[in-house]
């Protein structure tokens, strides 16, 4: 191994699963697969195939802007308290999947911290707030992350697995989802019929993984520039008849589901599935 170079900790390589040996330009497995690293600091750990050619790589630029504002106002500081608390005091490497701009994991109480977002405008965004994290673009479906490399792994209001969860976890190691209830954001959705209604709060329970979830319900009363970046950094912008809802709602509902569990022991199939 080359002066300067050391192998990370958790992130493997995208193609082969082997460890990566990072230096300060760029991160190289053992097979010779390299990357580069980006001018923030993160690496671009993404395979290319692993998305639809049609599907948009996570959120834009315009939501992560307003994602911030939002965030940094305080309004969910409630959300970041619990899942704070969730996790405790995390002694070894967290893993924040989907991590956004940087927001949650910032508010996390340990010392080697990880954050990975299939948008490479959010991990520029993080890269550049957080230099002391570390910080990838990947898939939450195929973590680019070693086998039981984590002591935690939490996610926020993003697509996970928990397959892959069980397999990056230590034995031991905790995971913590932060995810909407059945009132969350209601009333600047649009209107459901009731089949529809059922089918989405069935949704909106816990996971049936979760070894305990402590339900978070709070009212918002927003600023008109904040009920804006709060729609807009929500999906609700992408539904339609929905668009009316920003202009007069300046009440809304928070309600969230902080679920956690533990791995108990080593997972079945240990390897990195590609």
């Amino acid at each position: 191994m080359a002066e300067g170079t050391k192998y990370s900790p958790v992130f493997a390589c995208p193609h082969c699963a082997m460890p990566l040996a990072v230096t300060s330009n760029s991160a190289t497995c053992p097979e010779g697969h390299s990357f580069d690293r980006a001018r923030e600091g993160y690496f671009n750990l993404l395979v290319g195939g692993r998305l639809a050619k049609t599907a948009t790589p996570g959120d834009t630029a315009e939501s992560l802007a307003a994602r911030r504002r939002f965030l940094n106002a305080g309004w969910y500081s409630r959300i970041a308290e619990s899942l704070g608390d969730a996790l405790g005091s995390i002694q070894g490497p967290v893993l924040d999947v989907g991590c956004g701009e940087g927001y949650y994991l910032s508010h996390i109480n340990g010392t080697e911290k990880y954050g990975l977002d299939i948008s490479k405008k959010a991990v520029q965004m993080a890269s550049k707030s957080d230099p002391t994290s570390h910080f990838v673009v990947g898939t939450s479906f195929h973590l680019p992350i070693l086998n039981q490399s984590c002591a935690a792994v939490f996610t926020v209001f993003a697509p996970h697995s928990f397959d892959e969860y069980r397999r990056i976890l230590q034995p031991g190691g905790t995971w913590v989802t932060v995810t909407p209830g059945p009132s969350h954001l209601v009333e600047m959705r649009p209107q459901r019929d009731n089949k529809i209604l059922e089918r989405e709060e069935k949704r909106s329970e816990p996971p049936t993984e979760a070894a305990d979830a402590v339900r978070i319900q709070f009212t918002l009363d927003l600023t008109d520039e904040a009920a804006h970046d709060l729609y807009t950094m929500t999906p609700l912008q992408f539904q339609a008849s929905s668009a009316e809802a920003v202009h007069t709602v300046r009440t809304v509902s928070v309600d969230v589901w902080v679920s956690h569990g533990t791995l108990t022991e080593s997972p079945a199939s240990p390897r990195l599935s590609l």
